[in-house]
């Protein structure tokens, strides 16, 4: 008869960890969800403001609203950005802070957004990255001819 009640609690404190350790996991992915969706906003914020300051090349009031909306946006990713996109993301700071006019130089602007796009890639989902490490493969952005 004891031995009934030690299988039944054998049984019972199985379940029991296995629901636990359900539970866990479940709760991992939720808060990995989350994390990425926040992300996510943010990277999307980030292009956003960038592209508003593409178009608004020559505009001096777009071209102001653009830089706001830059450094709101750069805000929110300096708490939530990978170190490899953080840096990416510098690069490209970088080079528009220090790119003149005459000196613009669209090809070299559009390989550091190629590298910070594979970056997020990788921040937000690594395995899918993968797909897209090769460096035939560009990425594409609107920018107009600046005159």
């Amino acid at each position: 008869m004891s031995e009934n009640w030690i299988v039944a609690i054998s049984g019972a404190v199985v379940i029991v960890i296995a629901l636990c350790a359900t539970y866990t996991v479940m709760q991992m992915r939720e808060q990995r969800l989350f994390r990425n969706a926040v992300k996510m906003k943010a990277y999307e914020d980030f292009f956003h403001a960038i592209t508003e300051i593409n178009v608004a090349y020559g505009d001096e009031s777009g071209l102001k609203r653009g830089k706001m909306h830059l450094a709101r946006t750069l805000n929110r990713l300096n708490m939530v950005a990978s170190r490899e996109v953080l840096t990416r993301v510098n690069e490209l700071l970088e080079y528009l802070n220090e790119v003149q006019d005459n000196d613009f130089d669209q090809l070299k602007e559009l390989n550091i957004l190629n590298t910070l796009v594979r970056a997020i890639r990788k921040d937000l989902d690594p395995r899918n990255a993968r797909a897209f490490e090769e460096p035939q493969f560009r990425f594409r952005f609107y920018s107009p001819p600046r005159k």
